[in-house]
């Protein structure tokens, strides 16, 4: 039986659904394709390829956004990120375990530097700022695939004494955030207004925090 490559990557995503990234393998997956094992490596040279792959797979039109203000731009850039990532079982830690210049990463680094230069800041705050986003986005929708394969088992309000963390306690209804949406558009929200104060500073970088 032959296969080509889009066969094997589609596969392989369609099996990361089925028993999650701990239990992907190219043998496995050579067999869900019905092929032998060394079959999948005329199109993947090893395991880290097709993980490349996959991840600049689930990236497909993150980067296609409407023209609009700077902040519009990067706020729909990030939302798009982690609903692609969301859509695929450990979609996150697939996107933070390689590192792919792939057309779709590609394109996506480009209109988010792009949106941030178009706000203001320097080539290295614009830079910077979008990997703080994407690391935002990321450690977030890792978070809550966690969450929603671990539930939380009320662990953590046992664990907190109101004596010894008053605070901490005062704060226990929000933390897991019940409402994931609302907590991921919340951080987004605190980047873009501490760039806005950036960009307001005339000098195209963020100020350092005097200490």
């Amino acid at each position: 039986m032959r296969i080509n490559r889009e066969q094997v990557l589609t596969a392989a995503l369609d099996l990361l659904d089925e028993v999650g990234l701990d239990h992907l393998t190219m043998r496995r997956l050579a067999t869900a394709l019905g092929v032998q094992n060394g079959a999948t490596y005329w199109h993947f040279r090893s395991k880290q390829a097709l993980l490349e792959a996959m991840a600049d797979a689930m990236l497909a039109g993150v980067a296609t956004v409407a023209p609009g203000p700077w902040d519009v731009r990067v706020a729909e850039l990030a939302t798009r990120l982690r609903r692609a990532l969301l859509a695929r079982r450990d979609g996150a830690r697939v996107f933070s375990g390689v590192f792919f210049p792939l057309p779709n990463a590609l394109a996506y680094g480009d209109a988010l530097i792009g949106s941030l230069l178009d706000a203001g800041l320097s080539p290295r705050d614009a830079a910077w700022t979008a990997d703080t986003i994407t690391y935002h986005v990321v450690a977030h929708t890792i978070e809550h695939q966690l969450a929603a394969s671990t539930p939380d088992t009320g662990r953590l309000a046992a664990a907190v004494d109101p004596s010894a963390h008053p605070h901490l306690h005062a704060a226990l209804p929000h933390v897991p955030s019940p409402h994931p949406d609302e907590h991921f558009q919340h951080g987004l929200n605190l980047i873009l207004a501490g760039t806005k104060v950036a960009v307001a500073g005339g000098s195209g970088h963020v100020a350092s925090i005097q200490r």
